[in-house]
């Protein structure tokens, strides 16, 4: 009788944690365009085998150039002497476009940037107004609160050609985060006349 019932509680924790690990495996490709870990960390098979089962793939959306997207984040952290902040471009899917963190930066303002340039492109417009709004408006501070990608501290601003929107710039590490919006609207200014 105890044998059994060791085999049932065995089988009640393995089908928990199978469960457990379905959901984590869906919840890891959390960011846009992020297909996930490729091949479930395991490297391919040598030889004709060889087949990398990605889904098809869309093509790029619209962003700034690379280059433009360097020199608007170069200028952002020149703009933010004294601070340690690190910069993130996002094209018009909201996919990345460039991290850039200067030598002596903490790693993960890459993705706080990612966040605060993330908002800025879905609500189209700079987190600092989105962050005010949120203050009055409950159901705006309940959708930032329910999507962990959302940030509406201020540094994030929607990159535009034009009146399209193509992209955004999000700049994480000066305090206030004032002085993050102050920075990235300074990169864009820096290739505004170049930007198409």
């Amino acid at each position: 009788m105890k044998e059994s019932r060791f085999w049932c509680l065995a089988a009640l924790v393995f089908a928990i944690s199978a469960v457990t690990a379905d959901e984590t495996k869906e919840k890891s490709a959390a960011f846009p365009g992020d297909l996930g870990r490729p091949f479930d960390g395991l490297p391919l098979p040598s030889g004709p085998a060889r087949r990398p089962p990605w889904p098809s793939r869309p093509p790029p959306a619209r962003a700034l150039a690379v280059d433009l997207a360097l020199q608007a984040a170069q200028e952002a952290v020149a703009a933010c002497t004294g601070s340690h902040v690190g910069v993130a471009i996002i094209d018009a899917a909201g996919t990345p476009k460039l991290y850039y963190i200067p030598d002596g930066t903490a790693g993960f303002h890459a993705y706080t940037g990612f966040r605060k340039a993330y908002t800025a492109l879905i609500f189209k417009r700079p987190t600092s107004e989105i962050g005010a709004l949120s203050k009055t408006d409950a159901s705006l501070a309940a959708q930032i609160t329910a999507d962990t990608n959302f940030l509406s501290f201020a540094g994030g601003v929607p990159i535009k050609v034009g009146d399209e929107i193509v992209g955004a710039i999000g700049v994480s590490g000066a305090e206030p985060s004032a002085i993050d919006e102050k920075c990235a609207n300074a990169g864009l200014e820096k290739i505004k006349t170049r930007a198409n």
